[in-house]
């Protein structure tokens, strides 16, 4: 049910319990009142139900009105369940909808708990006096309740939308980052070489394409536009780092790759961010150390996936570029491995540069 429907539910709910309270025309013929007092009567109860129609917007109102009902029904000395019925729904909607109010709601309940605790210790006949204030107190206090509950789950949904955007915009990072600079060392290198360039521009091609698909992906996601069912393009996972190693091969990046121990199966989580590390490292070989020799190794140990990228020097006669992502790419490998539990360290090795991040088999589940 809406919210709408549910205040229409309530509404009707209490008018349907205070209608026997009115003293209808068909009562028994020596009971029979005056068409002035049903109608007052009638009124009252409309007082007390319909404006429960509005009571999340202006809860203050409401509960003013269902408190004067009560106070009339108890001066006319008329049964007042319903309209005390009424006083603890508007009490219950002043601390679960007034986002100004709930402050007093708070104070409020304290205080009926306060005073039913005073009766109630106080005097001793008459201990079912305090009821009234207890039930009263506890409805204020629930609709408290109700709104911190519903500021915590917000707060959840929240984190867990910064979550994925910040996923994503790794993602970003990553496809951008390395496809880029793959077409920017093609580029150069046709420049510098005067290679021939139908061959480069095909290189190219292929390479921004795959950049254009993951981004396509990527959007696709940050979209969440499902109407079009159209697929989507799987995450990324070791099962292609054979690519990798062939588009590294493309821009300029001689890397090979060793694969030792039982291959296991793994979580989604953990094969994604072990691939985007290979990626990022094949990146930084390609835009700071052009020209090469790299290892990629994946160690499949008894207890975690271990991953390892050393490069040697830059190729003869080639100099690495600047970096143009502002020393983001190790912050984001580091990031990446310690979301799952495990480490990744970076120095240089005989001229060149090592990578190493260990993930244990156990790790989260979901993307990074």
């Amino acid at each position: 049910m809406t919210s709408s429907q549910v205040d229409v539910a309530v509404a009707a709910g209490l008018f349907a319990w205070g209608a026997p309270d009115v003293p209808w025309w068909w009562k028994p013929a020596s009971h029979v009142p005056a068409t002035p007092v049903v109608l007052g009567y009638l009124g009252l109860e409309l007082a007390i139900s319909v404006p429960f129609l509005w009571r999340r917007r202006v809860p203050v109102p409401v509960l003013l009105i269902a408190s004067g009902g009560l106070a009339v029904r108890v001066a006319l000395h008329q049964h007042a369940i319903a309209a005390f019925a009424a006083v603890l729904v508007a009490a219950y909607g002043l601390g679960a909808y007034g986002a100004q109010t709930r402050r007093y709601a708070r104070w409020l309940g304290w205080i009926g708990l306060i005073v039913a605790a005073v009766i109630g210790v106080t005097i001793n006949l008459h201990r079912v006096a305090g009821v009234p204030f207890a039930l009263l107190g506890a409805a204020f206090l629930v609709g408290d309740a109700a709104t911190a509950r519903r500021a915590e789950a917000a707060l959840a949904v929240a984190a867990a939308h910064l979550t994925e955007r910040t996923r994503i915009a790794r993602e970003l990072h990553d496809v951008l980052v390395h496809q880029l600079s793959a077409i920017t060392v093609q580029a150069g290198a046709a420049r510098l070489t005067g290679s021939a360039p139908a061959e480069v521009l095909g290189t190219v091609e292929r390479l921004a394409r795959e950049a254009l698909n993951e981004l396509n992906h990527l959007l696709g996601a940050l979209r969440r536009d499902d109407e079009a069912g159209t697929p989507r393009r799987p995450v990324p996972s070791l099962a292609e780092i054979d690519a990798l190693i062939g588009a590294a091969h493309d821009a300029g990046v001689p890397a090979d790759l060793e694969v030792t121990g039982r291959a296991r199966e793994l979580s989604p989580g953990l094969q994604l961010s072990a691939y985007r590390i290979v990626q990022e490292s094949l990146t930084n070989v390609a835009r700071h150390a052009p020209g090469a020799a790299t290892r990629v190794t994946l160690r499949y140990l008894d207890d975690r996936l271990a991953v390892e990228i050393v490069n040697g020097p830059p190729g003869r006669g080639r100099r690495g570029g600047r970096s143009a992502t502002g020393g983001r790419g190790l912050p984001g490998m580091r990031e990446r491995a310690e979301s799952l539990g495990g480490e990744l360290r970076a120095s240089a090795a005989d001229g060149g540069f090592r990578v190493t991040a260990a993930f244990p088999y156990d790790a989260w589940n979901g993307g990074s």
